[in-house]
């Protein structure tokens, strides 16, 4: 019995790996191409570190003519102008005393727009954060708004690995007596830099940190995890402005106790996940030794717009291939 409620649940994994690679192409898609601002916003035309509603934000730059505009529903827009150094982002403010293991599934929605840049020397578009014991500044970059990708002259090649489908570049580095989140201080660098670039999609966050730890780079507790905008320029400053029409940072897994208990997801409209249902329907044929299955899997197309719905659709399937 166990051996055919595993069957079933590996039956339906294959129909909703399938789901996914058809909407992914589709709404998805549409998605990427339509987001926009929405909720209340607050502009911020110096340093400053804050929050709306439950995001957390910063902007941050050492010259220039700068703001920042954050939106409650976890977009943001980043403008510059003859910046050396400027870094722009919102997502999940942590009280540095979990690791990221003990967090949860951290993932990533974003969708980009560059316009008006010149003389932008190096750039990071992506995943940013900090943790402390170690204090580590950490980087998943996705995109940059500069005609040079970031390469070797990050850090030091830790090689190079593949994450949803894409290759990516890891590096560290060292930063001595250089800014950071707990004043001047001597502190380690972990980049990943995608090797295409991209401008809208989900990023599994975690994913790169196991994939970090299998290096021996170690972080040490969450401070952050934030959807980044960053650019500058040593010699005469960095102008443009990265738009981000949709950013989310999210925690996966936060139905799995729900999930199972049923094989319906409920609707949240924190996830952005209309409905998700799934059904596995034994028929037992006399004569039969080995008996029929029905698998229905009916996403609705809003599982499209967002990667959230992995996490609750994993849990479901752990389930039901351990009862």
């Amino acid at each position: 019995r166990v051996n055919m409620r595993k069957r079933f649940a590996d039956i339906a994994k294959a129909g909703i790996i399938l789901a996914f690679g058809l909407c992914s192409t589709g709404a998805f898609a549409d998605a990427c191409s339509t987001a926009s601002h929405s909720g209340t916003s607050v502009t911020k035309t110096a340093n400053a570190t804050g929050t709306i509603g439950d995001i957390g934000y910063e902007i941050w730059f050492d010259s220039g003519n700068n703001s920042a505009t954050f939106y409650s529903d976890g977009s943001l827009s980043c403008k510059f102008s003859s910046a050396s150094d400027y870094l722009c982002r919102a997502g999940l403010s942590f009280n540095s005393d979990k690791t990221y293991s003990q967090l949860g599934h951290l993932y990533a929605d974003f969708q980009v727009n560059v316009s008006g840049t010149s003389n932008v020397g190096y750039s990071y578009i992506g995943i940013y954060g900090w943790t402390k014991n170690p204090l580590i500044e950490y980087y998943i970059v996705d995109d940059w708004g500069s005609q040079y990708r970031p390469g070797s002259w990050v850090g030091t090649s830790k090689g190079t690995f593949t994450i949803d489908g894409a290759e990516y570049d890891v590096y560290t580095n060292t930063r001595t007596q250089q800014p950071s989140i707990e004043g001047t201080a001597t502190f380690t660098q972990f980049f990943s830099i995608r090797k295409t670039a991209r401008s809208c999609g989900t990023i599994d966050i975690t994913a790169h940190f196991e994939k970090w730890a299998s290096l021996g780079m170690t972080l040490g507790n969450m401070y952050e995890a934030k959807v980044l905008g960053e650019a500058g320029n040593t010699s005469g400053g960095a102008s443009g402005t990265f738009d981000f029409p949709y950013a989310k940072v999210y925690i996966g897994g936060a139905s799995s106790s729900s999930a199972k208990s049923s094989s319906s997801v409920a609707t949240s409209s924190s996830t952005g996940i209309t409905s998700i249902t799934t059904g596995i329907t034994p028929i037992i044929t006399s004569g039969t030794s080995k008996p029929l299955v029905r698998i229905s899997v009916a996403i609705k197309p809003w599982i499209c717009v967002s990667g959230l719905a992995k996490s609750s659709i994993t849990s479901f399937l752990n389930s039901s291939s351990s009862r």
